[in-house]
This record gives C-alpha cells, structure tokens and sequence, in this order.
C-alpha cells in the first residue's frame, strides 16, 4: 500500500515538475529574446549537430550579462557618485546665498532703512528750521527796513520843519531891527517898522510851508502851526510891535530847541532799535547757519547712506538672481541624475531578464531538452505558436 501510495506521489511530481517546465518554456517562448534563442536552438536541434557549441554560447552569452552589468554599475556608481557631489555643490552654494540673501535683508529692513527714515525726517526738520529761520530773518530785515524808512521820513519832517522855522525866525529877525553904522565907529540900534511888502513875504512863507508840511506822515501839527504864523504875519499891525515880534522869534527858538531835542530822541531811539535789531539778526543768523549746517550734513548723511542702500539693494538682486540661476541648474541636474537612475534600472532590469532567460535556456538544454524538443516542434506544427 505504501509502495503504491508513493509510486502515485511520485507521478504527481513528476506531472508538476513536468507542468512547471512547459509553463516556463512558453513564458521564455513569450518575450522576443526568449522566442529568438528557441528559434536558434530549433535550428541547431534539426541540423544534427552536438549542442556543446550552443551550450557554450549561452554560457558565453550569461557571463557577458553578468561582465555588462558589474560595467554598468560600476559606471552608474560612479556617475550617481558625481550627482552627489554636484547636487551637494548647488545646496552649498543654495545655503550659501539664502544666507547672505537673509543677511541683506535684515541690514535692510533693521538697520539702512530705518536710518534713511530718521535721516528723511532729519532733512524735513532741518529744511523747516531753515526756512523758519529765513522767514524770521525776511521780516526783521523787512521790518527794519520800513522802520529806516519811517526814521528818515521823521528826520526830513525834523529838518524841514527845522529849516521853515529858522527860516522864519531870519525873515523876523532881520525886518525887527538894523544896525546903523555912523562916524568914529559908533554903532546904535533904529527900529525898524515892517512893512507890507515884507509882512507879505513872511506870510507866503508860512502859507506855502503850511501846505507843504500837510504832507507829512508823522507830524501833521506843523501845518496848523504854520497856518497860524501865516495868519499872524497877515496883520501888519501887529508886527509893528517889537515886543510882540520879539515874542515870535522867541517862539521860534523855543520850537526850534524842541525840534532839535525831539531829533535827538528820535536819533537816540533809532540806535536802539538799530542795537537791537542787530542782536536779534545776529541771534538768527547764527541759528540759521546752525540749522543750515545740520541741514547740509543731514542731506549729506543721506545721499551717502542712499549710496550704500543702493548697493545693498543690488548685491540683494544679485544674490536673488544667482539663487535662481542655481536652483534651475540644480533642478536641471537633479532631473538628469533621476533620468540616469532610471535607465540605469531599466537597462538593469532588461538585462536580467534576458539573462534570467539564458539561465532558464541552459538549463532546459541541460535537464529538460526532450520536453524543449518536444514543445519546439509543437509550436511549429501550431504555426509558430506553442
């Protein structure tokens, strides 16, 4: 029973020994490289001949795969090791110029840029002094001008009115008295009456300076007062006293001290304001040229600083360039390594296939050539197909 038991086993192991070899000759029989060696040794199997010369190239056939590929990945080795040497360069010189790119920016935006913004508020403030301090300086000159200008039209009022007066007081003085000179030297004093012609002079006098100090922008008194010596000077009678022409003149020289004081006041004031006005303009001045100064190395700060902004800026777009160019050639060679990798695979994968297909043959030859012989000649008389 036992013996029967494993004669069966033995008939289904040979069957699915025998099932495993068919299934592998036509899955050899399947690939163009397979169905080309069958063809061969088909060839071979009808001449006749001994199949060492077959076997033998097969052999040959197997080792030159294995020798190819050894070459091939000794080759891929050495070209994946040349990627990693130059991906590894791109990421250092990627490294490299994020950090000098990081770098840029911050001076950038912590330190060139916030300068710039305090020196441009600097400019601002500066120019503003500047300008503050000219306006002031305008109107001080202005305003000392037009005060000039009031203290010259109140001197020539002065020595106008000064001139009419004394003027005045001659005419008066002269037609008041005469000196008569007779013999031995002897000098005596006459009277001497006004008359018509004379009073009339006066009066003309008085009555064209009256109409002509009504000019006046400062002291308009002087025409009122002219007008009333114009009207005295009309009544003759009157200057036919001495006493009361004497008066006249006496008034005359007490007007003309008064002018003269009044002058002198005038002339005293005007040197304080002049005293004055030049230490304000000095004191303006100074802070002008102060503020100009601060203006100028304010304004000189910033071109200088807008020069190194300009600069960094540039190295910036530089590096922003070169980390571009970089990353394209980086992806670029990044691309033709994978491309490598992967014909390297399927040049690797092709050549076990066609090797495991040697090993496959050689072995049907070796061990199983009735069964190849046999499965041959059905795929011929099938039509080529097994």
């Amino acid at each position: 029973m036992k013996t029967i038991i494993f004669a069966l086993a033995l008939i289904v192991l040979a069957s699915s020994t025998q099932a495993d070899v068919i299934a592998t000759i036509k899955k050899i029989d399947q690939s163009p490289f397979g169905r080309t060696l069958f063809d061969t040794i088909w060839l071979e199997l009808q001449t006749g001949d001994p199949l060492d010369r077959l076997l033998s190239t097969l052999t040959d056939l197997e080792d030159r795969y294995v020798a190819e590929q050894k070459e091939d990945d000794a080759k891929n080795q050495e070209y994946q090791g040349a990627c990693t040497v130059d991906i590894s360069a791109f990421d250092k010189d990627l490294a490299e110029s994020n950090r000098k790119k990081i770098e840029l920016e911050a001076r950038l935006e912590g330190q060139l840029y916030p300068q710039r913004s305090i020196l441009e508020g600097l400019v601002a403030q500066k120019t503003a002094e500047v300008k503050g301090y000219q306006k002031d300086l305008d109107e001080l000159d202005a305003e000392r001008a037009e005060e000039h200008e009031d203290f010259e039209e109140k001197v020539l009022e002065h020595q106008e009115a000064t001139a009419i007066i004394a003027e005045a007081r001659r005419l008066f003085a002269d037609n008041i008295e005469h000196e008569s000179f007779i013999q031995k030297g002897k000098v005596t004093k006459q009277p001497h009456k006004f008359t018509k012609d004379v009073a009339n002079m006066i009066q003309k006098h008085f009555t064209t300076s009256a109409k002509k100090t009504a000019k006046f922008q400062h002291r308009k008194g002087y025409s009122k007062l002219f007008k009333a010596f114009a009207t005295i000077a009309s009544k003759v009678e009157q200057l036919a006293d001495a006493g009361a022409v004497q008066k006249i003149i006496d008034l005359a020289d007490e007007l003309l001290a008064k002018i003269a004081d009044s002058l002198s006041l005038l002339r005293f004031a005007e040197d304080k304001r002049v005293e004055a006005y030049k230490k304000s303009r000095n004191f303006i001045v100074i802070s002008l040229n102060v503020a100009g100064t601060a203006l100028a190395n304010a304004i000189s700060d910033l071109a200088s600083l807008n020069d190194i902004i300009a600069q960094v800026e540039a190295s910036l777009d530089t590096t922003e360039q070169r980390i571009e160019n970089v990353s394209a050639d980086r992806h670029d060679r990044f691309t033709q390594c994978e491309e490598a990798v992967q014909d390297y695979q399927d040049a690797r994968s092709a050549r076990t296939s066609d090797r495991d297909v040697v090993s496959q043959t050689i072995g049907l030859v070796n061990k199983e050539l009735r069964t190849l012989r046999e499965q041959l000649a059905m795929r011929q008389q099938a039509g080529e197909e097994i």
